[in-house]
């Protein structure tokens, strides 16, 4: 149910997506933003509202470190798991719920981690909750909520094509736009090129389904070459130079399931989500020109936060909570 007052969100880390996230819960009236941080010592002190390119002030200033306890805080700093594990730490045991865009959140890998989160959590009686677009919903909680549908599921295939021309400047350039292909594979095995969070919701999916797999393939990273010349509001990419980045994992056992990931600039006239269910009985469903990804992920952390402050304490996945917009 819709709370009856505002709830106090905190919103933790002001990059791209950070920003999206802010304007978003400024606009919504069962909101209440009381605090704003990030470690941008050329952001610390300033109205949030110009930080983020509003036009106008908030009269939220920014901070480097948390104000107050709010009982939402939306955290949004950075991929890795273990880079940020610190931070969600000092957050639940401050007795905040924490609603995170860190992909490698979105199913914990390392058990490790994992655990030490979800003692302190259920201790502060708080929920911790990864999501996103993708991780989150394209690749994940949408082929799960397909497959409801269905008397047996016999494998699950999800193609994501997703025109990266319309996105944040890091995200072309984290996808290789712009490189020669030996400098691709090089930014490649130097762990520099990767859609983060892959294997994740490849993962969430085999446990949403209820099966082991017996075998999961590595995660295989190839470019995608620039057919044409390409022009982008931050870069330029010649024919025959890197456009973007193809990457594919499966999961074999009683059901199959494979992801396929095309991130790259120029891809107007094919961008598409779609899910296909083998089964009983075979569903397909495709999203023409796809989900926009930084909107779509200020949406999803948004429009989670009623669901996660009614949920269960721990650390969840986006196969625990239902969904809708708010």
């Amino acid at each position: 149910m819709p709370s009856h007052s505002p709830i106090a969100v905190a919103q933790y880390g002001i990059g791209p997506i950070g920003a999206e996230i802010a304007r978003l819960l400024l606009r919504k009236p069962w909101v209440k933003l009381v605090s704003a941080v990030d470690i941008d010592p050329n952001k610390i002190g300033k109205d949030l509202g110009e930080v983020i390119g509003l036009g106008s002030e908030t009269g939220l200033k920014v901070t480097g470190e948390l104000q107050g306890k709010p009982e939402v805080v939306c955290h949004s700093t950075g991929s890795r798991l273990r880079d940020v594990s610190g931070q969600l730490e000092e957050l639940l045991q401050r007795g905040c719920h924490v609603v995170s865009t860190c992909e490698e959140l979105s199913y914990p890998l390392d058990a490790g981690i994992r655990e030490q989160l979800q003692k302190t959590a259920r201790a502060s009686n708080v929920t911790l909750l990864g999501t996103g677009v993708n991780p989150g919903f394209v690749m994940d909680k949408l082929p799960l909520t397909i497959t409801s549908v269905c008397q047996d599921v016999t494998e699950v295939r999800i193609l994501r094509i997703q025109n990266a021309s319309t996105r944040r400047e890091p995200l072309q350039r984290k996808v290789g736009a712009g490189m020669t292909e030996g400098e691709f594979r090089a930014a490649v095995a130097a762990g520099k090129i990767k859609h983060m969070g892959l294997r994740e919701s490849l993962m969430l999916v085999g446990n949403g389904l209820g099966t082991d797999f017996d075998t999961v393939s590595d995660e295989v990273i190839e470019p995608i070459l620039a057919e044409r010349g390409i022009v982008t509001q931050y870069l330029r990419v010649a024919p025959g130079q890197v456009a973007g980045v193809h990457q594919t994992i499966h999961g074999a056992g009683r059901i199959r399931v494979s992801l396929e990931l095309r991130m790259y600039v120029g891809a107007e006239d094919v961008a598409a989500d779609t899910v296909v269910v083998k089964g009983v009985p075979d569903v397909e469903m495709t999203i023409k020109g796809g989900v926009h990804g930084d909107r779509a992920t200020a949406a999803m952390v948004v429009n989670a936060i009623q669901r996660v402050v009614s949920a269960r304490p721990g650390v969840l996945t986006m196969d625990d909570i239902p969904i809708s917009y708010r």
